[in-house]
Parts: C-alpha cells; sequence; structure tokens
C-alpha cells in the first residue's frame, strides 16, 4: 500500500536570506516536518569565503576581516536554528554555501535530494524589480521540486 509519509517531503529545505525573517519560514516547515517526519535542511547562500584564496579580491585587510566575520556570524546563527527545532524534536541541520543563490539553493536540492523549498518573499517595489530583479522567480524557474513561497513583512 502507498505510505504518503515515505513518499512526499522526507527532505525539506528552507533557504534563509535574512535571519530576522528566519522564524517565520521555520515556522512553515516545523508545520510540515511534524506532519510529513521530515527533516530540515536550513540553508544560507552568502557570497564567496574572503578566507578562501581564490576569492581574495584587491581591497583593504579590514574589509576582507569584515566579511569573515559576517560568515561567521551567520553560520553560527544557521546552527542555533537548526538545533532550536532539533530540541523540539525535529531533525534539522544547517547549511551555509557560498555561490549564486539560485544555482546554489539547485546544486544543494539535486545533491540532498529536497522534496519541497520553502522561500520567503517581500513586496518590493517597481523600480526594485526592475534594477534589481526576483529571485524568488529565478529560484523556481531552475527547480524541479514544489517551492513553497511565505508572505514576509514588509521592512521601512
Amino acid at each position: 500500500m502507498f505510505n504518503l509519509n515515505q513518499r512526499l517531503m522526507k527532505n525539506i529545505l528552507v533557504a534563509v536570506h535574512y535571519t530576522k525573517n528566519a522564524e517565520n519560514l521555520l515556522g512553515e516547515a516545523r508545520k510540515l516536518a511534524e506532519a510529513f517526519h521530515s527533516k530540515v535542511w536550513i540553508l544560507h547562500v552568502t557570497e564567496p569565503d574572503p578566507e578562501d584564496y581564490r576569492s581574495l579580491e584587491a581591497g583593504p585587510q579590514f574589509a576582507q576581516d569584515k566579511r569573515v566575520e559576517k560568515r561567521k556570524r551567520k553560520a553560527k546563527i544557521m546552527k542555533e536554528l537548526a538545533e532550536k527545532m532539533q530540541s523540539d524534536g525535529i531533525q534539522a541541520e544547517s547549511i551555509v554555501i557560498d555561490g549564486p543563490t539560485a544555482k546554489t539553493i539547485k546544486n544543494t536540492v539535486n545533491e540532498l535530494n529536497i522534496d519541497l523549498v520553502i522561500a520567503g518573499h517581500q513586496k518590493k517595489n517597481f523600480f526594485y524589480q526592475l534594477f534589481v530583479g526576483n529571485r524568488e522567480k529565478e529560484i523556481i524557474d531552475k527547480l524541479h521540486v514544489p517551492v513553497l513561497i511565505v508572505p514576509l513583512p514588509t521592512t521601512t
């Protein structure tokens, strides 16, 4: 007999861009993980690691040091988010990877056999969309798994 829990959503990827919105995204992941007994992967994609000699840029050392510290802070926060879910009885792991966002998410989805991606969306104005683009659309276009887009509060 077909068991829905064995087929759907064994692995859920939560793409966290801003840590201030992580709880909103993880709240949705928590509901689904509890319902389907899923593992939650918390992913933050960051710029290339400045400690990697291949990504060194020309510029002052303090700028490199600042990027290293920011990356370490993000990794610590992601780890704490995973530990919080684990303390609630949900299998969870955090990942911080450097690279282009959409491509990195796609590669991670393939490598971890992700069944569902959860990402956030904030309403942006016309000029922002025109010049910066739509990261959510780019991610959806590159994936071959369902994507749950969670509306996030707009920032002022």
